[in-house]
C-alpha cells in the first residue's frame, strides 16, 4: 500500500512538472536563473584573469623585476620579448583558434554562428592575453574579458542544449557581464554589451540576460575585489562656462588623435601584410617588442595596463614634458602591438592616452594662453574623448569614465568631448570601427546583418594561374588558331611591358575574316577590345559584379604592385566556390543577391 502510495506521489510530481515546463512563468524563470548563472560564472572567470593579470603585474613589472632579481635595467628588455616569444608561439601552433582577436570576432559568431564558440577558443584567447598583458604589451584586458564572457556564454548553452536564439542571448550577455566584473562598473557593461554586442538594437531580446548577468558580476566582483576604483582623483575645479570653448576644442583634437592612431595602424598593417608580406608571427611580433623593451627602460610607465600611470598623471607626479612623450609612444605601439598580432583590448590603453592627451591640453593652454585650465578636469574628459573615437562607443565611454571615477560632477563636459570625438572619427571611417572590421569580412551590418559571403575571399585564393596571353604584335592570322585553342575563349593581349591592353576574342575578328587581304594586315593591337580587370587583393563579390556588367564568362587578375597580367578569375569558379560556401556557412542571416548587384 505505501509503495502504491509513493508511486502515485511520484506520478503526480511529474505531472505538475510537466505542467510548470509548458508555462510561461516557467520559461522567465528559468531565464533569469541562467542568467544568474552566467552572471557567476563571467563575473569569477574576470576576476580570476585579473588576479591572473595582477600576478604578473607584481613580478614583471621593470621596478619590481630588477629590483627582486638585483640586474641592470637593461634586462627590462628580456620581459615584452620572452612574452612576444610565447605568444607567437601559441599563434603558430593554435593557428585555427588564435585568429578573430578582439571584440569583433564575438560580434562575428553571433551574426554568423548564433553566438556558437568552441570552447577552445575561449581558452586561448583567455590565457594568451595574459602572457602578452602580463609581459608588458600596453594593451588591455576588456578584449579579452569579453571575449571570456561570450565563450563562457556560449559554452553553457551548448551544455544544456539551448536552441540557437538562447545561444546568441547568453553569448551576448557573458560579454557584457565580463566587462562589468573588470572594470567593477556594471552600468557600463550594460551598455557595452547594447553598443557592441547588440549593435545598438534596444528591442533585442538578449538585453534581460545582460543587464541580469552584468549586475550579479559586479556584486561577485565587488565582494571579492572590493569596491575598488581604477584611479584615484585629487581636488579639481570645473572652472567657468568661459572654459567651454576649451572643451569643444578638446573634443575635436581627441578626435584627431583617433584619426591619426587608425592611420598609423592602417599603415603598420599595409607594411606587415602587403608591403613586406610578412605571415610569420615571430617576424612580425618580436621587432615590435624589442624595440618595446629598449624604450621601457627610460619609459617604464608605458608597462601593462597603466592604471597606475594614469593615477600618477592626474596627481600630477610626472612632469608634462614626459607626458607627452608617453602620449605619443603609448599611442604608436598600441598600434603596432595590435597590427602585429598581439592579444588584448584597446579600452585600457583608451584611457591611458586620453589621460596623457588631456594633461598635456590644459598645461600647454595655461603656458601659451595665460588661461587657468585644471589638468585633472582635462585628463578626465580626455579619457572619454579617446576611448568613445577609438572604439566608437560614445554611451559606454561617458558611463565607463563615470564609475570608474565614481565622479559626476565632470559629467557635462566628459559628454561633450566624448560625443564629439567620437562624431570625428566617424566622419574620417565612415563607419564605426566594429562596423568596418565586420564589412572587411563581408558583414554589412547596416543592412541588417546582410551577408556578402564571397566577399569573404580574395580573387588570388580563386584565380587560374594559366591564361593565354599574346604580344599585340602578333599578326590576326596567327592569333586565329591560338583563339580555337583558347581554354576560355579568349586572349588577353599585352603591350611591350607585358602590361595589359585589353582582350581578343572570335567575335572581334569575325569582320576580319570576311576578307583574308584583311586579316593579313591586321595584328592584334588592332583589334584588341578594353577589358575590365580586376586586382588579386580584390573580394570576389566585386569581380562578380564586374563579369555581371560587362557580360564575360571571365576576367583578368593583376598584380596590385605592377599592374601585370597575374592570372583568370572565370564565372564558373566563382559559383562553385559560393555553393561550397553556402554549405560551410550556417547562418539564418540575409545572403546578398548576387544577381542584383547595383
Amino acid at each position: 500500500m505505501e509503495q502504491n502510495d509513493f508511486k502515485r506521489y511520484f506520478l503526480y510530481l511529474q505531472r505538475l512538472k510537466d505542467i510548470y515546463s509548458k508555462s510561461e512563468i516557467s520559461l522567465y524563470i528559468f531565464h533569469i536563473f541562467l542568467s544568474i548563472i552566467l552572471g557567476i560564472l563571467a563575473g569569477s572567470c574576470a576576476i580570476f584573469f585579473h588576479f591572473l593579470l595582477e600576478k604578473m603585474r607584481i613580478y614583471f613589472e621593470p621596478e619590481n623585476f630588477t629590483n627582486m632579481l638585483d640586474i641592470s635595467w637593461i634586462f627590462i628588455l628580456a620581459i615584452p620579448v620572452s612574452g612576444s616569444i610565447i605568444v607567437a608561439s601559441a599563434s603558430i601552433i593554435f593557428k585555427k583558434v588564435s585568429h578573430d582577436k578582439g571584440v569583433t570576432g564575438v560580434i562575428k559568431a553571433l551574426i554568423l554562428n548564433n553566438g556558437h564558440i568552441p570552447l577552445k577558443n575561449t581558452v586561448f584567447h583567455f590565457l594568451a592575453p595574459v602572457i602578452s598583458i602580463g609581459t608588458g604589451a600596453p594593451l588591455g584586458p576588456e578584449g579579452p574579458a569579453a571575449k571570456m564572457g561570450s565563450g563562457i556564454g556560449s559554452f553553457m548553452s551548448q551544455l544544456l542544449k539551448l536552441n540557437k536564439k538562447d545561444m546568441k542571448m547568453y553569448t551576448a550577455a557573458g560579454a557584457g557581464a565580463a566587462i562589468s566584473a573588470i572594470f567593477n562598473a556594471p552600468i557600463a557593461g550594460v551598455f557595452f554589451g547594447i553598443e557592441v554586442m547588440l549593435l545598438n538594437d534596444l528591442k533585442n531580446q538578449a538585453l534581460s540576460a545582460l543587464i541580469i548577468a552584468s549586475v550579479v558580476a559586479d556584486i561577485l566582483s565587488r565582494s571579492i575585489l572590493g569596491p575598488h576604483h581604477i584611479i584615484s582623483i585629487p581636488h579639481y575645479s570645473l572652472g567657468s562656462i568661459s572654459q567651454y570653448p576649451m572643451v569643444l576644442g578638446m573634443g575635436i583634437i581627441s578626435g584627431m588623435i583617433c584619426i591619426f592612431y587608425f592611420w598609423f595602424k592602417k599603415k603598420i598593417t599595409y607594411l606587415f601584410d602587403e608591403k613586406l608580406r610578412i605571415q610569420n608571427q615571430f617576424l612580425r611580433l618580436l621587432p615590435v617588442a624589442l624595440i618595446f623593451g629598449i624604450l621601457l627602460i627610460n619609459y617604464y610607465s608605458l608597462f601593462g595596463i597603466g592604471y597606475d600611470t594614469i593615477s600618477d598623471i592626474i596627481s600630477n607626479k610626472i612632469p608634462v614634458q614626459t607626458v607627452s612623450i608617453l602620449l605619443l609612444l603609448k599611442l604608436v605601439f598600441l598600434a603596432l602591438f595590435l597590427a602585429a598580432g598581439s592579444y588584448g583590448g584597446s579600452f585600457a590603453p583608451s584611457l591611458s592616452i586620453g589621460v596623457m592627451l588631456g594633461f598635456t591640453f590644459a598645461n600647454l593652454a595655461n603656458y601659451m594662453f595665460g588661461m587657468n585650465l585644471d589638468p585633472v578636469v582635462f585628463s578626465l574628459i580626455g579619457m572619454g574623448g579617446i576611448l568613445a573615437g577609438i572604439n566608437s562607443i560614445p554611451l559606454t565611454s561617458i558611463l565607463l569614465v563615470f564609475e570608474i571615477t565614481n565622479d559626476y560632477k565632470f559629467i557635462l563636459p566628459l559628454m561633450l568631448v566624448s560625443i564629439i570625438s567620437y562624431l570625428v572619427t566617424l566622419y574620417y571611417n565612415k563607419g564605426t570601427v566594429y562596423a568596418n572590421d565586420l564589412l572587411e569580412s563581408g558583414i554589412d551590418v547596416s543592412k541588417r546583418g546582410e551577408i556578402d559571403i564571397l566577399g569573404k575571399i580574395r580573387v588570388s585564393e580563386l584565380m587560374r594561374k594559366t591564361y593565354d596571353s599574346v604580344s599585340y604584335r602578333m599578326p590576326v592570322k596567327k592569333l586565329i588558331n591560338i583563339l580555337l585553342e583558347s581554354e576560355y575563349g579568349n586572349v588577353i593581349v599585352t603591350d611591350d611591358d607585358e602590361k595589359i591592353m585589353g582582350m581578343a576574342t572570335l567575335n572581334d575578328i569575325r569582320q576580319a575574316l570576311l576578307s583574308e587581304n584583311i586579316v593579313e594586315l591586321l595584328i592584334a593591337g588592332d583589334i584588341v577590345s578594353p577589358v575590365s580587370v580586376v586586382s588579386e587583393t580584390d573580394k570576389v563579390s566585386e569581380a562578380l559584379h564586374k563579369i555581371e556588367i560587362y557580360d564575360i564568362e571571365s576576367i583578368p587578375v593583376v598584380s596590385p604592385r605592377t599592374n601585370r597580367i597575374v592570372g583568370m578569375l572565370t564565372h564558373q569558379d566563382i559559383t562553385h566556390a559560393y555553393n561550397t560556401l553556402l554549405h560551410e556557412w550556417e547562418t539564418d542571416q540575409f545572403l546578398v543577391d548576387y544577381s542584383n548587384h547595383q
